[in-house]
């Protein structure tokens, strides 16, 4: 009886275990499917030239891309860059946790920004990121890790970008006599030297140096004025420039004027000025310039004397004689008028006489002798 009950049992149940066995059959498949696919990771410096200046802003990209059949519900992301070299700017989205000791940028979950990644959807996270020092290489690194579906996890994809280069900023320098000017023996001769910050970031310090030869030119003054005169070898030192015109920006350019006086002739005298010591904002150390000018200094023209002019004598004129000077004497002496030359009268005859004036003389004359005898008459007895 049993053996005929068991083939019927089997028969009934088989088909119902099947049967409820495939949920779980499918729910193993798709979960070793899901370990086999992976979420893209692709991370790119976005710009064309990728050597950058200390100072310049990097901008990574990292575009993550679902290849699963699943749909992601939490997409954790970690960004690692090298803190010797990059400073941490700023991202979209912004990151929940940034630690700059270790240089770890981490999003606990792009989706609460993004939303569920569906299959085949693609977000991008955008980073920044400042060349504070130089080097060969500039590593960044961007992983997914810990993404889930929401029946399980997701194998995680990752990308590191080190095309980048960055490279240190420099001092060069240019001297050159002002122009117009022609090195001349005891006269000024001035110098102007230029120093231009190439960087794309401020230089806070720099040392600058002039030398001279000084049985050549003699120092005068300099704006600003150095820190130290060695006049014995010919030496201008000015500790830090900064200290006087102020910090130097990026791609800025200050000057500094020498003046000296020329103290003699020469052909072959040089004069040299370099930078030394110069650092950025991040205390990186920047190469510095230095620019040589060779001097000719002439002597000053000797004056001309003015010929005198000559008299040429014209054709049939007489030739010109050499009249004696005459003779001053210290003595003063009178020289008489002859008796005849005067009137009667003893008056000097006068000359260009009118007949005006002569009428007004006489009534001039008669009005003394008019006015005396009207007073007499007055006084007569009637």
């Amino acid at each position: 009886m049993i053996k005929r009950v068991l083939p019927i049992l089997f028969a009934v149940l088989a088909p119902l275990l099947i049967l409820f066995s495939l949920p779980l059959f499918s729910s193993l498949s798709q979960t070793v499917q899901a370990q086999t696919n992976d979420i893209l990771v692709d991370k790119q410096l976005q710009r064309a030239d990728p050597v950058v200046r200390v100072g310049e802003l990097l901008t990574f990209t990292i575009r993550i891309e679902n290849q699963s059949a699943f749909t992601v519900t939490t997409l954790p992301l970690s960004d690692t860059f090298n803190t010797a070299v990059l400073g941490f700017a700023t991202a979209i989205p912004a990151p929940g946790n940034i630690d700059t000791a270790t240089g770890r940028i981490d999003w606990a979950d792009l989706t609460t920004f993004f939303g569920d990644l569906p299959p085949g959807q693609v977000i991008t996270v955008v980073t920044e990121f400042i060349a504070e020092h130089p080097a060969t290489a500039i590593v960044n690194q961007a992983e997914v890790h810990d993404a889930q579906w929401e029946n399980g996890d997701l194998n995680g994809g990752g990308d590191t970008d080190d095309s980048g280069e960055a490279i240190g900023g420099s001092l060069p320098l240019e001297k050159r006599i002002i122009d117009g000017i022609t090195p001349t023996a005891g006269l000024p001769l001035t110098f102007t030297i230029a120093i231009t910050n190439d960087g794309a970031v401020t230089t806070t310090a720099f040392a600058l140096t002039e030398n001279y030869d000084p049985t050549i030119i003699q120092f005068s003054n300099a704006v600003p004025p150095p820190d130290f005169v060695d006049e014995i070898t010919g030496i201008l030192t000015w500790t830090d420039v900064t200290s006087s015109l102020g910090d130097l920006p990026a791609f800025g350019t200050i000057s500094v004027t020498v003046v000296f006086t020329a103290l003699t002739s020469t052909n072959d005298s040089i004069n040299q000025a370099s930078v030394s010591g110069a650092v950025d904002w991040y205390d990186n150390d920047l190469a510095g310039g230095a620019d040589d000018v060779p001097i000719t200094i002439i002597n000053q023209p000797l004056p001309t004397a003015t010929p005198a002019p000559t008299n040429t004598p014209q054709p049939g004129a007489p030739a010109p004689t050499n009249a004696p000077l005459p003779t001053a004497t210290a003595t003063a002496t009178a020289t008489a008028v002859p008796a005849a030359a005067f009137p009667e009268t003893g008056i000097p005859p006068t000359t260009n006489v009118t007949p005006m004036t002569a009428v007004l003389a006489l009534i001039a004359a008669s009005l003394p002798g008019t006015l005396w005898l009207w007073r007499q008459r007055r006084r007569l007895p009637e």
